[in-house]
């Protein structure tokens, strides 16, 4: 049987477990243990795989930065740094609007998570918002749109699983992000000022705020402030590895908690308990994908498809648009995660033989799935939004995000015109 035939089948069977609605984990696992037995005959080296995934040091990174997230949202760390953000920007064109931009960007530097950061934000935003007389269309989009920030700006889950799975430097897709994501913050906020210019009655009056109440927000952000320099500071620098630096704002995060009188065995236990969910989920999913992979691997299916892709008769660059196309229409279906663990195995190896830089290629796919998190039927922070205000109709919500969608294409465009934007600061980094 053809190597074309059997990649068939095996994406087939993969949609297929995908729409079935059978965890992501064990559908892979699954289908990973069928297709072995069917086309190899034996299912020998299927354990070594998932041990060799299981025992990856770097991994450890991933439930550390969930803990220290969750440790700054219960900590009332995630409320001082709105405050902060609408004291330093409530005076732009578009009032709190940026405050959500800026809120976001910076709660993504020590949070790892879109979902986390949407969901954090929104809490904060939106009823101050409200009481002001915002549109809500525009704030509901703004800020799943910034959540999405999470995952680009360092450090990011996806960046942890991208590099595990591909074998690049996670400290250098780390620092890839930061230029990105910054980027992709002033598109953001160039829009609502455009925006609020055209149609001024989306926002309120200013409301002026006491000059001895701003400066007391505006200092109330440095806990984050300093967090975030530590983590990102000692990858960069070559101090700390990221595991290390996620322990370190780990214990930071517990430090300032304990400090704001916000620590207790309760909410210890509830945090421990989001980090320990949500990262064995993760585990889960790469061990099933690891098994796959594994198997993909000894067809040589990747380096099938390598060969055919470097053969036809396209330039690399309109090859590389038909794989942001297929990632588009991909998002509209799988989360994030699933998405990058199911499709890498094969698309990896054509972005290298087709010669694009692996830490620039993490970066586009990254924005990507950020992309992905704002489209139907599976756009997660559109949902995240709305449950937090469901009074309010799903349709604002997407409305809402439209033009932000187009921000993100606009920002998808520029990294890849200009991949210096993704790879100048990874280069500088201490070794």
């Amino acid at each position: 049987m053809s190597w074309e035939i059997i990649t068939l089948i095996i994406f087939g069977l993969v949609f297929l477990v995908l729409l079935s609605g059978i965890p992501v984990a064990v559908g892979l696992g699954g289908v990973a243990i069928v297709v072995s037995y069917i086309f190899l005959g034996t299912l020998g080296g299927l354990g070594y795989a998932a041990w060799n995934i299981c025992s990856m040091f770097v991994l450890v990174a991933i439930p550390l930065f969930i803990f220290m997230g969750e440790l700054l949202l219960h900590s009332g760390m995630s409320d001082r740094l709105y405050r902060g953000a609408t004291a330093l920007l409530g005076k732009l064109t578009g009032g709190l609007l940026h405050s959500n931009i800026v809120s976001c960007a910076i709660f993504a530097a020590i949070s790892g998570s879109s979902v986390a950061t949407a969901a954090t934000i929104g809490t904060v935003a939106i009823p101050e918002m409200e009481r002001r007389g915002y549109s809500m269309k525009i704030v509901l989009g703004s800020l799943a749109a910034g959540g999405t920030l999470g995952i680009l700006i360092p450090p990011s889950i996806c960046m942890i699983i991208y590099g595990s799975m591909c074998g690049q430097s996670i400290g250098k897709l780390f620092i890839a992000g930061i230029i990105p994501g910054v980027m992709l913050s002033l598109l953001f906020m160039g829009y609502i000022v455009v925006r609020v210019t055209i149609s001024p009655k989306l926002v309120p009056v200013y409301e002026k705020m006491p000059l001895k109440r701003r400066v007391s927000d505006i200092i109330g952000i440095w806990p984050v402030f300093l967090i975030m320099f530590a983590v990102l500071g000692g990858i960069y620098l070559g101090v700390t590895t990221p595991t290390e630096a996620a322990a370190i704002g780990s214990i930071m995060a517990l430090i300032f908690s304990l400090a704001y009188r916000k620590l207790n065995w309760s909410m210890l236990k509830q945090c421990l308990r989001s980090a320990v969910k949500t990262s064995t989920m993760i585990m889960f999913l790469f061990v099933g994908a690891q098994v796959l992979v594994a198997v993909l691997c000894i067809l040589r299916i990747p380096d099938h498809a390598v060969t055919w892709v470097v053969g036809l008769p396209f330039p690399p660059l309109a090859i590389l648009v038909l794989i942001y196309f297929l990632y588009l229409f991909l998002g509209c279906f799988m989360d994030g995660t699933s998405l990058m663990v199911v499709t890498l195995p094969i698309v990896f190896p054509i972005i290298v033989a087709l010669g694009f830089d692996p830490i620039w290629f993490a970066v586009a796919l990254v924005i990507l799935i950020e992309m992905a998190l704002l489209t139907p039927p599976v756009g997660i922070n559109v949902y995240v939004i709305h449950g937090l205000r469901p009074d309010y109709p799903l349709t604002d919500v997407f409305i809402g995000i439209i033009p932000f969608f187009f921000m993100m294409a606009v920002g998808l465009a520029i990294v890849t015109a200009f991949p210096i934007l993704a790879t100048w600061l990874p280069a500088t980094m201490m070794h």
